[in-house]
């Protein structure tokens, strides 16, 4: 338990520690640290490690491009988006903040993302949150449909034939309270951009 709550403050003081300070950036992109991390993040069986070294892996390559590059040479986005197909919703939340972050700063990394089927996959999520709908992280579910409408809007991610049937049903399970107001008008927005079944067939 000691050496598992030590990792958990040494990712928090990492995560603290880059934000703003290029030569701890420098230090920690050139060393062994990055990869410490992701490690962690891939690797850990405790939900509060990965959790962690996923947030000090965005503090770290927010914003910075050499930290961004090390992250590429070292394969991080395989170990995040295996981290997106976590079973934990708070590791998913991290990781899905992550990507968005990286593809808002750095548009031309987004097609890595697109290549290794991403979109697909939190479209999938979209119908597990329909299913699951009365046990659902609604920070989870906004921070998905905001990144699939970045990915759809911005680069041109054909959307699955059955995506428009999944977001509608994903619309209608949100009610009509004003506490979900933000996440129907992304699944509005997004209903706009994805054929219904009837337009897929005609292609």
């Amino acid at each position: 338990k000691q050496w598992y709550q030590r990792r958990v403050r040494a990712c928090e003081v990492i995560g603290n520690a880059v934000q703003n300070n290029e030569k701890i950036v420098q230090f920690a992109t050139e060393t062994f640290v990055l990869g410490d991390l992701l490690n962690l993040a891939d690797t850990s069986d405790h939900q509060n490690v990965k959790i962690k070294s996923i947030l000090a892996i965005s503090c770290l390559v927010r914003g910075n491009k050499s930290a961004l590059d090390r992250y590429n040479e070292l394969e991080g986005y395989n170990v995040i988006v295996r981290a997106v197909q976590s079973p934990i919703n708070k590791v998913q939340l991290k990781s899905i903040f992550l990507i968005s972050n990286v593809c808002v700063v750095f548009p031309d990394q987004c097609q890595i993302y697109i290549s290794m089927g991403l979109p697909q996959q939190l479209f999938a999520m979209c119908g597990k949150f329909v299913a699951e709908s009365e046990s659902r992280d609604i920070n989870l579910v906004q921070s998905t449909l905001r990144l699939l409408l970045t990915l759809v809007t911005n680069y041109k991610v054909q959307c699955p034939s059955d995506a428009a049937a999944t977001l509608t049903a994903l619309k209608e399970s949100l009610g009509d309270g004003e506490n979900t107001r933000d996440e129907k008008e992304l699944c509005a927005k997004l209903l706009k951009l994805c054929p219904t079944t009837s337009e897929t067939v005609d292609r």
